[in-house]
């Protein structure tokens, strides 16, 4: 059996997600300035908060053991898994749209995340290089995956239609989960397992609802794309 030869979009997503995944483990959040107790340059896996005290000051600081923090890094730590294992995914399966959702939640925060670095003063000061390489190599990834799918536009027209009922259901969500979560909170406030299930429930939700809203802007990619596709096609076969 002939061995398929790797091509240059596939390597491009494995490369870039090797080196997301490396960037995430890389200094995001740089805090120097001498009115913080906590200083030092911050990954996201040790990312501090920030806590604002009776006085209105702004501070940063390590939430403490046991809070909901904890359970966010797991989540953290999941997708972390999923961008290590797209690098051989791709090499071996190459399945473009595994990228696009292993890549899509870090690169997307890694944006919302300047808002935060606004708050600690100079942008170049305050931003970790592993911020920049986020911003950069995870937005790559995305956009080579979307343009690999575009590209066969035809082969995955199910699965777009299911991304867009995807995307539409998740304008109605949040006015069903919205409700139901703050139900299930008092309904079980002195539950704590129960309390874990309810908290891993609306986690899943939550991840579900950002990516069918995040995902829109690259489905009118791919329809953009197909359609330059097309044209291009329809040009070459008139020559």
């Amino acid at each position: 059996m002939k061995k398929q030869k790797l091509s240059f979009p596939t390597l491009l997503q494995a490369g870039c997600s090797a080196i997301l995944f490396i960037s995430c483990l890389l200094p995001w959040l740089n805090i120097t300035s001498p009115q913080e107790f906590l200083r030092g340059e911050f990954s996201l896996i040790n990312m501090p908060v920030q806590t604002v005290s009776d006085t209105g000051i702004m501070t940063n600081t390590f939430p403490p053991v046991g809070s909901i923090f904890d359970y966010y890094r797991i989540v953290l730590y999941v997708i972390l898994f999923f961008i290590f294992i797209n690098i051989f995914i791709q090499l071996i399966k190459k399945i473009p749209l595994f990228t696009c959702y292993s890549c899509l939640l870090p690169t997307c925060f890694s944006y919302l995340f300047w808002a935060r670095v606004a708050d600690c003063g100079n942008y170049l000061e305050c931003a970790g290089i592993g911020l920049y390489l986020t911003n950069i190599f995870g937005t790559i990834a995305i956009a080579a995956a979307w343009t690999d799918l575009g590209r066969n536009y035809e082969i995955h027209r199910k699965l777009f239609s299911f991304c867009w009922k995807w995307s539409m259901l998740c304008f109605v969500l949040p006015i069903i989960l919205i409700p139901l979560s703050g139900f299930l909170r008092i309904q079980t406030f002195d539950i704590h397992i129960i309390q874990q299930i309810v908290f891993a429930f609306t986690t899943v939700c939550f991840i579900i609802w950002a990516i069918g809203i995040m995902q829109i802007p690259f489905l009118i990619y791919v329809k953009i794309v197909n359609q330059i596709s097309k044209q291009k096609n329809h040009q070459v076969r008139h020559f």
